[in-house]
């Protein structure tokens, strides 16, 4: 059986060092890469101090849904 995975690359207004001190101190997680991947089979991979391509089997729209919410985002791309 071959998953298939919705895949986003998301560039964001602050670095995300910044935005993984924000998770701290509202998510109870260290990181947004640990909030990210607590979705089950959800990943991100930081690819520079803006931006992370994340990956998704199923969960992808309430990732996107938060990332919108809570995070300041300069462009987002589904692929």
């Amino acid at each position: 059986m071959t998953a298939y995975y919705d895949t986003l690359i998301v560039t964001f207004s602050d670095p995300i060092r910044i935005l993984d001190m924000m998770c701290t101190d509202t998510c109870d997680v260290a990181t947004l890469k640990e909030w990210i991947e607590s979705y089950e089979s959800t990943r991100m991979t930081p690819i520079n101090e803006h931006t992370a391509v994340i990956t998704s089997e199923y969960n992808m729209v309430h990732v996107v849904e938060w990332l919108r919410k809570y995070t300041p985002i300069a462009e987002m791309k589904e692929y």
